[in-house]
């Protein structure tokens, strides 16, 4: 098989009653097809200086008489090819010889695309197999005749060769993520879906299209403004806009949707900016997890904690303070059973009472419910109150309390109510767990990075290996010990909770001794 550079002079005959091309270029030793020839002479460039531009291009070039069937080849076609100055190879044998078999095909056409004036002169990217035999090099030729018999036979042909092996590789590794990508979001579980710069949807997986009730052409005609709910667009558009300006490099939101026959669904949205190699805007890649269940639970829940605190809590408040003044009125009691009995339920709404505000509590600061609201308040204060609501239980349980200040006024941002409820389960915690005749020790210092709070009792202290398990919800160490002080395993969930959700931490410290040391640390500047 000829290919490329062998072709025979009838390969390059250009019939002269064909239109497309003029016979009036062919004649010996006349340009080629184009009247504005690139000439050097009249640019004042020399040969040789225009081979070197070349060669420090790495571009190689190559001439070849079809007549004599001779060639001639640059200095830099032996580097390109691997060819060392002192051996005598024969350009066409060489390069023919190192075509990839599944590439002549490519260079035939472009011959064939040349000889019948399809294309302005031999354009082909190819591969070249490398000197040592170990890889492939893919090489661009681009080739052109110069000179015509009267027949219209090419007489030479002239042209240059590079390598694009570089390139090539970039090309193919990008089809091949590109690829990889497609199939990701096709198969994904979670909506996918690429969205131009306008709203309009792109392409979108199974996954979008059936959260959304849309199918993929359906959506393709619209844009995510016409599914979004009217209450959430505003919310969409500016995070949208903050991505454009460059203020963040991703945003997440919960927002609503609206279907085809009026439904709305609720979806997690991530949405990421993707931009050019020169930092331009191109599209969005956003994805949206289904979450109408989840939020159709929240509201449940929310609702049953609402039956808990308006339905539940005022009888019961009102049954523990009729024992209270039953048992004011009858201190001794008509009789001792009475007594007895009045004892039993009092103490029994007291346990319902508190495990009912435990959970209203742990409901507001694991729900989300419960709303951030930071402000600079005197921590002595708040500990203050947070001791006297808890005197009840201390008194109950015979343990006194000790504050331990370093300043009179402690100003702190926090949010009050969070702080309150964190010391609060923190202070009956620890005088539920303490011996009788005790006493809690609550310790305040500050820096200029962080306050510490700690609450320490004289119990019998938390083994090593609980430390984390104790502050999960309803974990109990001794059942039966906690049922007689009166929790369900919720105090210290609570604690934690509402400090972390303030920036801070709430930790179990090593104890010397008995008993067992809680440490609260919040930033200076709350995240």
């Amino acid at each position: 098989m000829h290919v490329a550079f062998t072709v025979s002079r009838a390969e390059w005959h250009m019939e002269k009653n064909n239109p497309s091309t003029p016979t009036d270029k062919r004649l010996a030793g006349q340009p080629s097809r184009r009247d504005d020839k690139f000439n050097v002479t009249e640019c004042g460039l020399e040969v040789e200086t225009i081979e070197t531009a070349l060669a420090a291009a790495n571009i190689a070039v190559f001439q070849l008489d079809l007549v004599s069937d001779t060639s001639n080849v640059s200095g830099a076609w032996r580097e390109l090819m691997d060819v060392s100055l002192s051996e005598d190879v024969d350009f066409q044998t060489e390069w023919r010889g190192r075509i990839h078999p599944e590439d002549e095909v490519v260079i035939e056409r472009a011959l064939a695309d040349y000889v019948e004036s399809r294309t302005p002169r031999v354009m082909m990217e190819y591969r070249l197999r490398s000197r040592d035999g170990r890889e492939w090099l893919w090489m661009r030729t681009d080739a052109e005749a110069t000179q015509w018999d009267e027949q219209g036979n090419a007489l030479n042909l002239v042209g240059t060769q590079r390598d694009i092996t570089d390139r090539k590789r970039a090309e193919l590794a990008l089809r091949s993520s590109e690829a990889k990508f497609r199939s990701l979001m096709k198969n994904a579980p979670i909506g996918t879906a690429l969205i131009s710069l306008e709203g309009k949807w792109l392409a979108a997986n199974a996954a979008m299209t059936t959260f959304l009730g849309y199918t993929e052409s359906e959506l393709e005609n619209t844009d995510f403004q016409t599914v979004t709910h009217e209450d959430d667009l505003a919310d969409s558009l500016m995070n949208a806009q903050k991505l454009l300006k460059g203020e963040v490099d991703a945003f997440e939101m919960e927002k609503r949707y609206v279907r085809p026959d009026g439904e709305v669904v609720w979806g997690h949205l991530s949405v990421v900016l993707v931009r050019s190699d020169e930092g331009h805007p191109l599209h969005y890649i956003t994805q949206v997890l289904d979450i109408t269940e989840k939020r159709r639970l929240d509201f449940l829940r929310n609702e049953f904690m609402s039956i808990i605190a308006h339905e539940l809590r005022t009888p019961v408040t009102a049954v523990v303070g009729a024992l209270d003044m039953l048992d004011v009125v009858c201190p001794n009691g008509p009789i001792e059973k009475v007594q007895q009995l009045v004892k039993i339920a009092k103490r029994g709404g007291d346990r319902l009472r508190t495990a009912l505000e435990d959970l209203l509590d742990f409901e507001q600061v694991s729900g989300g419910t419960l709303s951030l609201n930071l402000s600079e308040t005197n921590i002595i204060e708040i500990l203050g109150e947070a001791l006297l609501k808890s005197q009840p239980v201390m008194d109950q349980h015979k343990v006194s309390a000790r504050m331990i200040l370093q300043e009179s006024e402690i100003p702190w941002q926090c949010d009050p109510a969070l702080l309150d409820k964190a010391l609060r389960h923190l202070l009956s915690n620890a005088a539920k767990f303490s011996p009788d005749n005790s006493e809690v020790c609550v310790i305040v210092t500050r820096d200029f990075r962080q306050l510490n709070i700690r609450v320490k009792d004289s119990g019998l202290g938390i083994p090593d290996n609980l430390h984390e398990k104790i502050f999960q919800p309803f974990w109990q160490q001794d059942l039966s010990d906690t049922r007689d002080k009166q929790g369900i395993g919720l105090g210290l969930t609570i604690s934690r909770q509402a400090i972390r959700k303030m920036g801070g931490e709430l930790s179990i410290e090593p104890c010397d001794g008995a008993g067992a040391e809680f440490l609260i640390t919040l930033p200076a500047r709350p995240l």
